[in-house]
Formats: structure tokens, C-alpha cells, sequence
């Protein structure tokens, strides 16, 4: 077991993700466009009269005339006469047009299906924002920016929350305070600002027992604590926390700074939940050479996890197939 000492490449295999990205929530026409931005990797916005080349600031003059000129909700007079609550919903289209132009690769959208019973969320993938031309005409909105999807027509009851704060937002809004609940659906284990979170997907629509939520925590932590121990990696383990949401179902994200002991842990959870006994995998453990005390240790986070409904993750496959290592 202790051969896993000679395998420090698993660390680099976790995700890590960029904490300065950026998580917005754009809309999709009450989900008309939804299916095209899915089909076609991209997302768009609407003022289709304003091509992506005028989205300048030493255009704001025009771009005001034009917002005025082609949108039935103003008076096709000069700006400044526009009453007070004009100017200021002229600045809102402007700024959103801005705030669109402005996403960057790697900057994370989620975007609402039709009624938005459910949702996709992708990544931007493109550095700039650009007009659709030729084949690409169909479809919807001409200003796009290209995203890869990373989950697509999710339904989660933690978004019912969300979409309710949301349903009266603008075209595109911020939403990175929601970043764990993001991150917690497009990774099960990952690195941020050098913290290693776990999370733990939870799919029971049923009241949640408080004994089987604190065997959970126990049984986790004293596992952390006797890897951190055999393989003297010297965290601190008394540092970890935990953050829940649960809505029935709803998420557990765990976290411990530094993490080793929570990515070995996961690793062996994951590898001893889904079965594996191959001996030619790189770190070559399985229940039968794994040290008898993690046994009872992992026995009862398997019947916890059982009672919770929690989701097989796929920590395991993910962590020793990916060669090169990971960030986003």
C-alpha cells in the first residue's frame, strides 16, 4: 500500500481550477436558442443591429442612437432628452453588450432550457466575441462566443433556488457566489486556490438522517487522518470543513487545505466503491492488500453512501487515465 509513496503524479492528475474565472448566467430567449447554442457550441446575444466590430468605447454615441433608433421601447429622439429611466435602461443594453464582449476563455456560463427545468453549463472557448457569417446564419443572435460544454441538460433542485433569484435578471449577470455549486456538478474532486474539494453528489428526495450525515463526516475524517499518518504527509486535518446544500437532494462538498490526504482517500473510496481489481493500474490497490483498519473505515462509508443515494463518482477511471494532468 505504501508503494502509493512512489506515485506523486497522481497529485498533478486533479483538476485544478482557476479561481479568478469567471461564472455567468446567460439567457436563451425563454430557451428558443437553447438547443442551438447546445448543438452548435456557441452562445449569443441579441441587438442584432449592432455587429460585434462596434462594441468599442469610443462608440458610445452610436451605440446609444442605434439602441434608440431600433428598439420600439424609446422615443427616436437624442439621448439626452430621454427621460431619466431611459438613459438608464440604454446604459443597461449597453453594458451588457460590453459585458458579453468581455468573457473569457475559460470564463464558465450556464444557461436555462425552455421554462428552465433544467440547464447546461460550458466554458467560453474563444478570446473574442465574433459575427456569425454563412452556415452559421441559422440559428439564433448573430454576436456569439464559442463555449465547449461541460454538462448539458442537467437537472439539479439546487437550481430551483438559483433560477428563482434569477427569473427577473438581466440578459447576462454574474453568478461566480455560486461557484461551488457549480464547480460541485462539473467536478468531483478538484484543487482551488489551493484547497482540494471533494464533492459529494446526493440524489435522496427524502429527510436526511443526522446520524447518517455525522457517520459520513466521522468515518471520512478518520480515514483522512490515518492516510495523512501512514503516508506522513503532515496535513492538518483538523483544517477541514464542510459545506452542504441540502435541498433533498443537494450536494456535500469537503474540503482540506493542501489535500493529499483527501485525494488518496477519494482514490481508494472511489476505486473500492466501483469495484476495481486491476493489478496493472499504476497504483495496484484493491480491498485485498488494502490495511486492514481502512476497511472498516470504508465498509461504512459505502452503507452511508448507500443510505444517502450518493452518486458512484469517477474519481478512479478519471484520476489514472488522465496522463497529463489537468487545469482549468
Amino acid at each position: 500500500m505504501h508503494h502509493l509513496k512512489k506515485t506523486p503524479s497522481i497529485f498533478d492528475q486533479v483538476v485544478e481550477i482557476n479561481s479568478q474565472k469567471e461564472y455567468w448566467y446567460v439567457r436563451t430567449d425563454g430557451g428558443d436558442h437553447y438547443a442551438d447554442f447546445i448543438e452548435k457550441g456557441y452562445i449569443g446575444i441579441n441587438w442584432d443591429f449592432i455587429p460585434a466590430s462596434d462594441i468599442r468605447e469610443e462608440n458610445l454615441d452610436y451605440l446609444r442612437k442605434s439602441i434608440i433608433k431600433h428598439s420600439y421601447k424609446y422615443r427616436n429622439i437624442p439621448y439626452e432628452k430621454l427621460g431619466a429611466g431611459e438613459k438608464s435602461s440604454v446604459t443597461k443594453t449597453i453594458n451588457k453588450l460590453f459585458t458579453f464582449k468581455n468573457l473569457k476563455r475559460g470564463d464558465v456560463v450556464l444557461i436555462p432550457s425552455e421554462d428552465a427545468d433544467y440547464f447546461s453549463i460550458g466554458e467560453i472557448a474563444d478570446d473574442e466575441i465574433y459575427n456569425a457569417s454563412g452556415p452559421e446564419l441559422s440559428g439564433g443572435f448573430l454576436k456569439r462566443r464559442k463555449v465547449n460544454w461541460l454538462k448539458t441538460s442537467v437537472r439539479h433542485h439546487y437550481y430551483n433556488s438559483l433560477f428563482y433569484l434569477l427569473k427577473h435578471a438581466h440578459t447576462i449577470v454574474s453568478i461566480k457566489k455560486h461557484a461551488d455549486f457549480i464547480d460541485s456538478l462539473t467536478e468531483e474532486l478538484y484543487i482551488k486556490d489551493g484547497d482540494c474539494f471533494l464533492s459529494l453528489r446526493i440524489n435522496k428526495e427524502s429527510e436526511i438522517s443526522l446520524k447518517d450525515l455525522k457517520d459520513l463526516f466521522d468515518n471520512y475524517l478518520g480515514l483522512i487522518s490515518k492516510i495523512n499518518d501512514d503516508f506522513d504527509f503532515g496535513e492538518k486535518i483538523d483544517t477541514t470543513t464542510v459545506k452542504l446544500s441540502l435541498n433533498s437532494p443537494g450536494f456535500i462538498n469537503i474540503k482540506l487545505p493542501v489535500g493529499k490526504s483527501l485525494i488518496v482517500t477519494s482514490l481508494i473510496v472511489s476505486m473500492f466503491l466501483n469495484g476495481c481489481t486491476n493489478d496493472e493500474i499504476s497504483l495496484k490497490i484493491n480491498r485485498e492488500n488494502i490495511p486492514t483498519e481502512y476497511i472498516p473505515y470504508m465498509d461504512s462509508i459505502q452503507n452511508i453512501r448507500k443510505n444517502l443515494e450518493v452518486e458512484n463518482d469517477t474519481i478512479f477511471n478519471r484520476l489514472i487515465n488522465n496522463e497529463d494532468g489537468n487545469s482549468k
